[in-house]
């Protein structure tokens, strides 16, 4: 048995919404007052591409941060990785990073270096982006004339204030 062509009523009698979905929940930025004690330094990473070691993928390695020359005892702007990875794994979005291809940056243990250490790692294969070879593409970047600013992703994160002036006093 056939039924008649759907009339717009008829048709809209049987559609209906279902509430829900199967993406996760957005996180929402919290809008918490912040006092003295919870001051935040505004930032933005700094990567290089490279190509992962072990699946030959393209892949960026954070290098350190971006903030105001004021606050880097050579006035560049530029943090290392090394003095701001702890704070910075804890302070970036995983989303954001993976938006540029960079793996979740997470305390990885090390054979080569005792208690291990906060690692860049590949997106794909979860293997490490080596801190050596990011160095090094930092240094070759800076010794064909380019500067600090030309590393800066777009991907801002908001690091504790307190955190960094220790850091700052603790390196000079």
């Amino acid at each position: 048995m056939s039924r008649p062509p759907d009339q717009a009523g008829d048709r809209r009698a049987r559609l209906k919404l279902v509430g829900g979905s199967a993406r996760a929940p957005r996180r929402e930025a919290q809008k918490v007052p912040r006092g003295a004690a919870d001051a935040v330094v505004r930032a933005r990473l700094a990567a290089v591409t490279d190509r992962c070691w072990q699946c030959r993928t393209k892949v960026r390695g954070v290098v350190g941060v971006l903030v105001d020359p004021a606050m880097t005892r050579d006035g560049s702007g530029f943090l290392p990785f090394d003095e701001v990875a702890e704070t910075l794994a804890a302070a970036a979005d995983p989303r954001a990073l993976a938006g540029r291809r960079i793996g979740e940056l997470r305390h990885r243990d090390s054979p080569g270096v005792l208690g291990g250490y906060v690692a860049n790692v590949c997106i794909e294969w979860d293997a490490l982006v080596g801190r050596v070879e990011r160095e090094d593409l930092v240094h070759e970047h800076l010794q064909t004339g380019w500067t600090y600013a030309q590393l800066d992703i777009g991907v801002p994160v908001e690091l504790p204030a307190g955190e960094l002036a220790r850091l700052r006093g603790a390196l000079g």
